[in-house]
């Protein structure tokens, strides 16, 4: 029998915890086992993975039985996928990213810094809103922070600036900007980093995977979301005094509008819109990540 488990998602975070679970269950079962992901992530994951046959988004018409998988917005990220899978009470796995660095290009310590992401309640919003957005005050305070601590922030993106006009979101003027590289390039970036700061997104999983660590700033999901949270490299900085957790929240209290970049359930056009991530001081990541410096 020919077996392909569908990843549906092309989200790197969400590919990445995933397969895991999709090597656990080629180790249990013991197949020839394939496996369909988004084509950018196949090299990536061939060398991490070698049990499994990675291909892309073709016709899957030859395979005997097809097993889609599914992001689940109610539970753990890599779980609701483990689960699928057929296993129950999973521990977790950390994803592993397998990668021949290149050399290193930064002689001095750095923090690789990832601020874009795919939606503005993801974002690491200021408490002047929206206006304050291609200026990054909060990104911009704690990479003047790290300088004074002797620790040269280090922007790793695809873009300068991204979202939705006219508010796009900027990048840090006090950050060593590494705009629009080779993703060869990025992964050593984030390699020979220090450690990692960023948000619930896919350069946060790709640093994790790589066995950094990581300082993620996310209080628009809850704290069982994404990493194992006893993990001793792994910091998550939330406030929980303030509106938080929506996003695991999804089809249970409210629904996601995926065409709405503004997404906010409860305070959209609001003085507490955003307040979850608006809520978080450069002040409180520093205190965070202290005992890394």
């Amino acid at each position: 029998m020919k077996k392909l488990i569908h990843v549906l998602s092309n989200s790197m975070g969400d590919t990445l915890s995933s397969i895991p679970y999709v090597n656990e269950y080629q180790k249990k079962h013991q197949i020839n086992l394939y496996v369909s992901v988004y084509d950018f992530f196949i090299p990536y994951l061939k060398s991490s993975y070698p049990n499994l046959n990675f291909i892309g988004r073709e016709d899957f018409s030859s395979f005997d039985e097809i097993i889609p998988i599914d992001y689940d917005f109610n539970t753990n990220i890599q779980y609701g996928y483990a689960k699928q899978l057929g296993f129950e009470d999973a521990p977790y796995i950390r994803p592993k990213l397998i990668i021949n660095p290149k050399p290193r290009t930064i002689k001095n310590k750095y923090v690789a810094i990832s601020i874009h992401s795919t939606l503005q309640c993801k974002y690491w919003n200021h408490t002047n809103g929206r206006i304050s957005q291609p200026y990054q005050p909060n990104w911009d305070e704690l990479c003047g922070l790290l300088r004074k601590k002797g620790y040269t922030p280090v922007v790793v993106e695809k873009n300068e600036s991204w979202g939705i006009s006219p508010f796009y979101n900027g990048s840090p003027k006090k950050s060593n900007k590494k705009i629009g590289l080779e993703f060869d390039e990025v992964l050593s970036l984030i390699y020979h980093s220090e450690f990692f700061i960023g948000l619930s997104s896919g350069l946060s999983w790709i640093a994790h995977s790589l066995g950094k660590k990581v300082a993620m700033i996310s209080n628009f999901t809850e704290d069982w979301n994404e990493f194992d949270l006893s993990l001793d490299d792994y910091i998550r900085i939330t406030n929980k005094s303030v509106c938080h957790g929506c996003w695991n929240k999804i089809n249970i209290e409210h629904k996601f509008d995926s065409n709405d970049w503004y997404w906010c359930p409860l305070h959209k056009d609001t003085s507490r819109e955003f307040e979850c991530h608006k809520s978080i001081t450069p002040q409180m990541v520093m205190e965070q990540i202290n005992k890394w410096l």
